[in-house]
Order: C-alpha cells, then structure tokens, then sequence
C-alpha cells in the first residue's frame, strides 16, 4: 500500500477536524433549535419545513421535499398539520393550476416569535465574543465559503 506524503496525512487531519467542527456547531444550533420549536408546540421536523418556507417561500411540495431532505410523502403530512393549525397556506397559481404553492400565512409570521427568539440565541452567543473573536471567526466563515464556492468537484 502506497502511503501519502506527510503534507497530505496532515490535511486529511485538519480537513477531518474542520468536518467535525462544523458538524457538532450544527448539531448544537439545532439542538437549541428544537428545545424553542417544542416551547412553540412545534416538533423538529415542522420547525424545519417552517423554516425551508422561511427561506424559499411559494414552494412546491417537491422543492420543499429537496430542501430540507424529507420524503415527499413525510413533508406532505407535515404540510397538512401546518395548514390545520394555520401555519401554512397553500396557493394555486392562476398560470399553472396542476402545481401548488406553498408559504407561511402572514398572520403566523406576524404573531410568531420564533425567529426572533432564535436569531437572539446566536446573537447572544456571538455578543459574549472578543473582538479579536469576532475577527477570527468572520476571517475563517469567510475562508471558507470562498474554498467551497470555487470548488468545482462538488
């Protein structure tokens, strides 16, 4: 077995290590993200299709199946107790009737705190940062959106 340069085994450790950093920052903000979604009445998987329409309102079932990686079938469920409890709406485009699109109501969002109270969160934790803090975070976000933007083998 061909072993890899020192240079490479090295990166393949930080890149690893970068992963998993990523992973558990995510699997935090989440975590935080479902203890205020059931503070809501909300489960895990609505707070997730909320926040896909949040971010791509008038989708398609399918879109909003891609998006946040759930079954059609599964976010369709979801869809109808959202619409039940007056979360959701859905709208059938005058210039295409076969499709369905799909938003939160503006009275939800207008009576809604969730967002608020979650853009709080990480703005609270990232207030409790130093200056220098603040640098080195925004310098390594924007290192590395620029890697994966220009990476072309993804």
């Amino acid at each position: 077995m061909e072993q890899k340069p020192e240079s490479q085994l090295s990166w393949s450790k930080e890149s690893e290590k970068v992963l998993n950093l990523f992973k558990a920052i995510h699997k935090v903000y989440r975590d935080h993200l479902y203890q205020k979604s059931r503070q809501y009445g909300f489960t895990g998987p609505q707070i997730g299709l909320i926040m896909g329409l949040h971010k791509n309102p008038y989708s398609t079932l399918n879109e909003l199946s891609d998006c946040i990686g759930l079954s059609k079938s599964t976010v369709s469920g979801i869809v109808e107790r959202l619409v039940c409890q007056g979360v959701v709406i859905r709208e059938i485009p005058e210039n295409n009737r076969r499709i369905v699109r799909l938003s939160l109501s503006p009275e939800w969002q207008k009576d809604n705190a969730l967002y608020e109270l979650l853009n709080k969160y990480l703005y609270n934790v990232l207030e409790k940062a130093t200056e220098e803090e603040m640098t080195k975070i925004i310098t390594g976000l924007e290192i590395l959106y620029e890697l994966i933007s220009k990476d072309d083998d993804v």
